[in-house]
């Protein structure tokens, strides 16, 4: 179970008293209300126990290594339209890393089998959407393709579902896709970048008792 989104220290610490195994941070996308830049991403990253995200969109080769290197996380999390040469150029550089697949059904599973071949330790399925024409890539609320989802895991990929997942429906989505893991960032907040404790707890618990 990922928690997403996370822009606080007290909001990490939130997240490991879940439950939580990994703890995801926005970092440096200006377009994203739950973005963070560097320091406070170190700071929340710190503050916990948890494997770390740190979640990216659309960064060049260079600035994805600079980021790497600078927050040391377990994971980076390619969530925008970045192309398979740059995740082959992190496999070789042994960077583990994760990507986000979204759009329609066709586009998301190409890029997902893609993804996978270049050395993606998971693919992540999202919903994305469009703001005053400006593509918005995640924590949009809307619900992700389940069913590509668990054709995905079907086929042996290891997924991490996400988009539109909400305390109320963890357990759903869990018996249903069977993904690796589940990932959520707006279905646990009380406003865009501050969680609701009661939620985050809700969604955990959930979640771990879905089978």
């Amino acid at each position: 179970m990922k928690i997403c989104g996370t822009t606080s220290v007290a909001d990490a610490q939130l997240a490991q008293d879940s439950g939580a195994d990994f703890l995801g941070v926005i970092v440096e996308h200006a377009l994203s209300p739950r973005s963070v830049n560097l320091q406070t991403a170190r700071e929340i990253f710190a503050a916990t126990n948890l494997q770390t995200v740190a979640v990216t969109v659309n960064k060049n080769l260079d600035e994805l290594l600079r980021l790497h290197d600078e927050l040391q996380p377990d994971v980076l999390q390619l969530h925008g339209d970045e192309s398979v040469e740059i995740a082959r150029a992190l496999s070789t550089r042994s960077v583990r890393f994760w990507a986000a697949c979204s759009g329609e059904t066709a586009v998301a599973k190409t890029r997902a089998l893609q993804m996978s071949d270049a050395g993606a330790g998971a693919v992540l399925l999202d919903a994305r959407t469009q703001h005053d024409g400006v593509t918005v890539y995640g924590g949009t609320g809307l619900r992700s393709d389940w069913i590509l989802a668990r054709e995905l895991v079907e086929r042996g990929l290891r997924v991490v579902l996400a988009g539109g997942l909400t305390p109320e429906n963890v357990r759903e989505a869990l018996k249903v896709v069977r993904p690796w893991a589940v990932d959520v960032v707006s279905g646990v907040e009380a406003q865009k970048g501050v969680k609701d404790a009661q939620r985050v707890h809700d969604f955990a618990r959930n979640a771990q008792n879905a089978y």
